[in-house]
């Protein structure tokens, strides 16, 4: 990872993220979805075993009123009695036969009626072929009377049990409801009312003989836990444990048999005692469960090669600055400071790219101004070689004259030799580019003196200092400029007394150094042509060091709010003002400030 670029990290880093959070969704959709179908398909076949045990409740309890009706009706007493039907009683059977048909009709179902009184048969609708009804087992009728005993007026059910009249190789069964049938007064049984019915009518109680989902079991148990009916059939030993767990009052469970699972969930039918079934697999509860699977898969696949197209191409458009960026600055690192990034953007990126063109454009001034302040620097000093002609040799040969003069007598001309030395001394005596304010003062004074000396009573002059701005530090030479291009340009240029007055004000902040003469002045021309000039660094004054040249020191010591300004009258004269910061730490070539620049002055003065 570390050799990837970081596009190719940023886009990795999305595309993982969106195909972990596609991975993410896609399953808890899936998980969400399938748990919602499968509860609903859950209450959907509770619903259906309520209502299958409704359709049981309908169908037996309109049995059970036909039964009830039966059993008071004089007919069914009377075929109790042995010998009912004999003789010129026979046409009692056809009555009761026509009324035992209708019975059967209405029922709508296959059904058999059957009338036993001990364990004989009294009366029958089941087909006998002609011969009489047979006696029935003392066992069988011993189960009915058990079965309706103590419930001489109630209607019971006895579930699944073998036909009275089946081949008991044939094993046919029915589903037997019994009634016991008594006297006018309801105080003496005379009899039982058997109803066999065909287990399938049941069976069309199963919804149409059909469950609502694919692979569900319905079913019916009776009291005795035998299958009364089943859609579709049922293996035995499943329904056992089925039925186990409903015994233990488990009424909605889950089943696993054969290393299936099922979920199965029942319903008891308070008349009959019977109990409702619906089982089915847990695939069959959401059988389109893999098809959802497939299908949220498939959109979560698609969503996300979509969402990876779409970051590939934003990474791309927001690395694509990053990338023109970076290439740019190894331009910068090869030294090519000249280079520039586009940019239109106005987020994050841009304003860094912002930064780093302003950043370049801060250096390129740096470089200017250094390199500047350092051909200028140099330019004075070799400037001010020139115009002192060997100082040291001059400087000696000065002080040598000087002793001479003194030896003589000669006191005026050796005041004037003692200037002149001074300024040889004050130009070679160090190359620190700064000195205190009052230092540069007496330089000028030395000069002020020997010219002075030359022009006699056409010149005076006069310094003006606040002692709070004495040992402030100035650039060297800033003044005899100044000086000089007021008396050779000014003051020599008419013929009458001139005037110098320097003054020196503190202004808090800063400080202001005026030089004032009552020279020839300048035209509203001259001035302006002056001041356009005076910026121009690569223009020469006539004095070799300039005046032009001391306002560009200052504006590259101190910036461009610093500086030299000139207010002139003609015919009146002129006030040069030069402005500088008090307390400013100049730094030196070497990097160093004020206290480094003492330290020069130190070494050079030891």
């Amino acid at each position: 990872m570390k050799h990837l670029s970081f596009r190719m990290k940023l886009t990795l880093v999305f595309i993982i993220t969106a195909m972990i959070e596609g991975a993410i969704i896609g399953s808890l959709s899936f998980s969400h979805s399938k748990a919602i179908v499968v509860k609903n398909k859950k209450q959907e076949m509770s619903d259906t075993i309520n209502r299958i045990d409704i359709n049981i409740n309908v169908k037996v309890r309109y049995i059970m009123e036909i039964l009830d009706n039966a059993v008071t009706s004089q007919l069914v007493r009377d075929a109790c009695t042995p010998g009912w039907d004999d003789g010129d009683k026979g046409v009692s059977r056809t009555y009761l036969d026509d009324y035992c048909r209708s019975l059967i009709k209405s029922v709508g179902e296959q059904m058999d009626i059957s009338i036993i009184n001990a364990s004989q048969v009294m009366y029958t609708t089941v087909d006998t072929n002609g011969t009489a009804p047979k006696d029935i087992s003392v066992k069988t009728f011993k189960s009915y009377d058990d079965a309706v005993g103590g419930r001489n007026n109630k209607t019971v059910w006895l579930g699944i049990m073998p036909k009275l009249f089946s081949d008991p190789m044939d094993d046919h069964q029915a589903v037997t409801v019994v009634r016991a049938i008594q006297d006018r007064n309801e105080e003496k049984s005379l009899g039982i009312m058997v109803i066999e019915l065909d287990p399938d009518m049941f069976s069309n109680l199963l919804l149409g003989n059909q469950g609502l989902f694919q692979y569900q079991y319905l079913f019916i148990l009776d009291q005795k836990g035998q299958v009364i009916c089943s859609n579709p059939k049922i293996n035995n030993g499943w329904q056992e444990e089925i039925n186990d767990r409903f015994e233990r009052g488990i009424r909605r469970f889950e089943l696993i048999w054969n290393d299936k699972r099922y979920y199965v969930c029942g319903q008891y039918n308070g008349i009959t005692g019977w109990r409702s079934y619906s089982a089915i697999p847990f695939e069959g509860l959401f059988p389109q469960a893999g098809d959802l699977y497939k299908a949220i898969w498939l959109v979560a696949v698609v969503s996300t090669l979509g969402i990876a197209v779409f970051i590939v191409l934003l990474v791309y458009t927001m690395a694509g600055p990053i990338k023109r960026l970076s290439k740019a600055m190894g331009q910068v690192q090869k030294g090519d400071f000249a280079v520039r990034v586009p940019n239109k953007r106005k987020d994050e990126i841009g304003e860094l790219t912002e930064s780093f063109n302003y950043m370049l454009e801060e250096i390129n001034t740096l470089i200017r101004q250094v390199y500047q302040e350092k051909i200028a620097q140099k330019n004075a000093e070799v400037q001010a070689l020139q115009a002192q002609i060997n100082p040291h040799f001059l400087y000696n040969t000065l002080d040598s004259v000087n002793w001479m003069l003194i030896d003589r007598g000669e006191y005026d001309i050796s005041d004037i030799i003692l200037s002149l030395a001074g300024l040889m001394r004050y130009s070679i005596e160090d190359e620190n580019a700064f000195v205190p304010l009052e230092k540069e003062i007496g330089y000028v004074l030395c000069y002020l003196k020997i010219q002075k000396n030359r022009l006699e009573e056409r010149l005076e002059y006069s310094v003006e200092a606040e002692e709070s701005v004495a040992a402030e530090r100035v650039p060297k030479l800033i003044l005899q400029p100044i000086v000089e291009n007021a008396i050779t340009h000014g003051i020599e240029q008419r013929n009458r007394k001139g005037t110098i007055r320097i003054v020196l004000k503190d202004l808090g902040d800063e400080m202001l150094i005026s030089v004032e003469d009552n020279g020839i002045g300048m035209t509203p021309e001259q001035l302006n042509h002056l001041r356009e000039e005076v910026p121009d660094v690569e223009k020469e004054g006539h004095t070799g060091i300039g005046v032009r040249n001391v306002d560009r020191r200052i504006r590259l010591h101190y910036g461009e709010a610093y500086g030299i300004s000139i207010e002139s009258t003609y015919g009146e004269g002129t006030i040069v003002n030069l402005r500088i910061p008090k307390d400013h730490e100049i730094m030196t070539e070497g990097g160093g400030g004020k206290g480094e620049s003492e330290r020069h002055e130190a070494d050079h003065r030891g």
